[in-house]
Protein backbone atom coordinates (compact mmCIF):
# COMPACT_ATOMS: atom_id res chain seq x y z
CA UNK A 1 0.00 0.00 0.00
CA UNK A 2 1.76 3.27 -1.01
CA UNK A 3 1.92 5.64 2.14
CA UNK A 4 1.97 8.64 0.59
CA UNK A 5 2.25 10.69 -2.93
CA UNK A 6 3.67 13.75 -4.31
CA UNK A 7 1.30 15.61 -6.62
CA UNK A 8 1.38 19.37 -8.30
CA UNK A 9 -1.66 21.43 -8.33
CA UNK A 10 -2.44 24.55 -9.58
CA UNK A 11 -2.79 27.19 -6.33
CA UNK A 12 -6.58 27.71 -8.30
CA UNK A 13 -7.36 24.47 -7.88
CA UNK A 14 -6.01 24.42 -3.93
CA UNK A 15 -8.17 27.62 -3.31
CA UNK A 16 -11.18 25.64 -4.96
CA UNK A 17 -11.04 22.79 -2.01
CA UNK A 18 -11.13 25.38 0.69
CA UNK A 19 -14.26 26.79 -1.20
CA UNK A 20 -15.47 23.65 -1.15
CA UNK A 21 -15.32 22.14 1.79
CA UNK A 22 -12.97 19.83 0.14
CA UNK A 23 -9.82 20.36 2.89
CA UNK A 24 -9.91 21.40 6.43
CA UNK A 25 -7.65 22.68 9.49
CA UNK A 26 -7.26 20.17 11.91
CA UNK A 27 -7.05 20.84 15.23
CA UNK A 28 -3.78 19.89 15.73
CA UNK A 29 -2.70 22.26 13.54
CA UNK A 30 -0.76 25.53 15.48
CA UNK A 31 -2.37 28.74 14.94
CA UNK A 32 -1.88 31.98 12.64
CA UNK A 33 2.14 33.01 13.31
CA UNK A 34 2.45 35.49 10.25
CA UNK A 35 2.23 38.90 12.11
CA UNK A 36 2.37 41.44 9.21
CA UNK A 37 0.58 41.53 6.46
CA UNK A 38 4.03 42.16 3.92
CA UNK A 39 4.26 38.27 4.81
CA UNK A 40 1.25 37.70 3.01
CA UNK A 41 1.94 40.12 0.20
CA UNK A 42 5.58 38.90 -0.26
CA UNK A 43 3.98 35.19 -0.89
CA UNK A 44 1.01 36.71 -3.35
CA UNK A 45 3.75 38.00 -5.29
CA UNK A 46 5.97 34.77 -5.01
CA UNK A 47 2.16 32.91 -6.60
CA UNK A 48 2.02 36.00 -9.36
CA UNK A 49 5.57 35.78 -10.39
CA UNK A 50 5.61 31.90 -10.97
CA UNK A 51 8.47 31.17 -8.35
CA UNK A 52 7.39 27.77 -6.19
CA UNK A 53 6.80 28.44 -2.55
CA UNK A 54 7.39 25.46 -1.03
CA UNK A 55 4.87 22.33 -0.11
CA UNK A 56 1.58 22.29 1.33
CA UNK A 57 0.93 18.58 3.25
CA UNK A 58 -2.48 17.35 2.95
CA UNK A 59 -3.68 14.13 4.60
CA UNK A 60 -6.70 12.12 4.59
CA UNK A 61 -8.15 10.57 6.68
CA UNK A 62 -11.51 10.10 8.36
CA UNK A 63 -11.29 10.36 12.10
CA UNK A 64 -9.34 13.43 12.64
CA UNK A 65 -11.05 16.29 14.96
CA UNK A 66 -10.94 19.17 13.28
CA UNK A 67 -11.31 23.32 14.30
CA UNK A 68 -14.43 23.25 14.35
CA UNK A 69 -15.20 19.99 16.62
CA UNK A 70 -16.38 17.59 14.23
CA UNK A 71 -14.66 14.81 12.71
CA UNK A 72 -12.66 15.27 8.82
CA UNK A 73 -14.70 12.26 7.35
CA UNK A 74 -12.47 11.45 5.04
CA UNK A 75 -11.67 15.23 3.86
CA UNK A 76 -8.63 16.85 3.33
CA UNK A 77 -6.53 18.00 6.18
CA UNK A 78 -4.25 20.35 5.93
CA UNK A 79 -0.70 19.37 8.11
CA UNK A 80 1.37 22.09 6.45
Amino acid sequence: MQKYSVNQHLIETILSWVKSGEIWIPKIQRPYVWDSSSKVCDLMDCLYQGYPVGYIIAWKNRNVKLKDGSLSEGKKVLID
